[in-house]
């Protein structure tokens, strides 16, 4: 007897669960449970008499799930980051037709991106923005001597050229040309705005080291839990998007999370955490080049949603008139 567990993973009976546990010597298996969470369906829990796991499925790429391993493993060697380790890839797809990965289920509360996950108090959501400041800050201890991405096919780190920023603004600019070529949201006027604002905040973007940038950092890939009275992060997953790059890049999201919940109060508490021992002239520059990392971003969101026709905003709204409310961050809330 087979079971659908979402649409992109399909029908799995048990006895292909019980295959894949074998390959890792994971016990027996007991149930599977479809997880209801995510935009994709990749994920699926497995439960047997050794534990509780993740069976993560059907790869969008042929590189995603070694790209995830690559980085799983380099964050639990070089960081105390609470990743799902070991991550064990099988690239062996007689199975189920696809490579898949195991990996221990993280104890936790699974957070959301629309916050709507109830019993949590005020008190408990501030305690959790800290936490994740905290995480990123983590995360970030792993570092590179280069910005660039892994290439599964080399089995290496590959750097940007000519440099970060161009190829930064090279994807910019190429996803707001895919957006003009969708319908007429994104006129040449917006695009000639954009061209301004990055030359203008270059000048802003002080020399870095390259760090972890997960691209993806938000509350819904990440799971909580109250320890000894204090809320922490338990839990941080899903990898496909890494790359070693600027690290301010990764507050963009969760500024746009929590400001489209109505709660930029969580995110100043984050980044309060995550500055900790940053001075006024520090944070002045990030405050200059912050739209940087909000457009490139945003964009991704504005894209998908021209090219897919499912964005869950006015749908007559141009560009600029959409992103706007994403570029201002205020300075005197990081430093209070």
């Amino acid at each position: 007897m087979s079971t659908q567990y979402s649409n992109r993973l399909g029908y799995i009976s048990d006895e292909q669960f019980q295959q894949a546990l074998d390959r890792f010597n994971l016990g027996r298996f007991i149930k599977a449970t479809p997880i209801t969470q995510g935009l994709w369906g990749q994920n699926v829990y497995v439960t047997s008499d050794k534990g509780e796991y993740v069976l993560r499925g059907v790869p969008h790429f042929d590189w995603q799930f070694k790209t995830e391993k690559v980085f799983v493993d380099l964050l639990k060697k070089h960081t105390q980051a609470p990743v799902p380790y070991p991550y064990l890839l099988d690239t062996d797809t007689s199975i189920f037709g696809w490579e898949y990965v195991l990996m221990t289920r993280m104890e936790g509360i699974n957070l959301s991106d629309d916050l709507h996950e109830s019993g949590l108090t005020n008190i408990d959501r501030k305690e959790i923005a800290i936490a994740q400041g905290d995480l990123l800050k983590e995360l970030q201890k792993l570092t590179n001597p280069f910005c660039g991405k892994y290439d599964s096919q080399k089995n290496t780190f590959v750097s940007y050229q000519p440099n970060w920023i161009e190829e930064y603004k090279r994807q910019i600019l190429e996803m707001l040309e895919k957006s003009a070529s969708y319908n007429s949201l994104t006129p040449p006027e917006d695009i000639s705005w954009v061209k301004y604002i990055l030359a203008e905040r270059e000048a802003f973007l002080d020399n870095f080291i390259p760090t972890f940038h997960m691209q993806d950092f938000k509350p819904g890939n990440m799971v909580t839990c109250k320890t000894n009275g204090k809320w922490q992060i338990t839990g941080i997953f899903d990898f496909m998007e890494v790359s070693f790059g600027h690290p301010e890049a990764d507050l963009s999201r969760m500024f746009a999370i929590y400001l489209d919940n109505d709660r930029l109060d969580l995110f100043y508490t984050l980044i309060y955490s995550y500055l900790q021992g940053k001075d006024s002239e520090y944070i002045n520059r990030l405050v200059k080049r912050f739209p940087l990392f909000m457009f490139h971003d945003r964009l991704l969101i504005w894209e998908w949603a021209q090219r897919s026709g499912k964005a869950w905003w006015d749908k007559e709204l141009h560009f600029k008139e959409w992103i706007a409310k994403y570029l201002a961050i205020e300075p005197i809330k990081l430093a209070r």
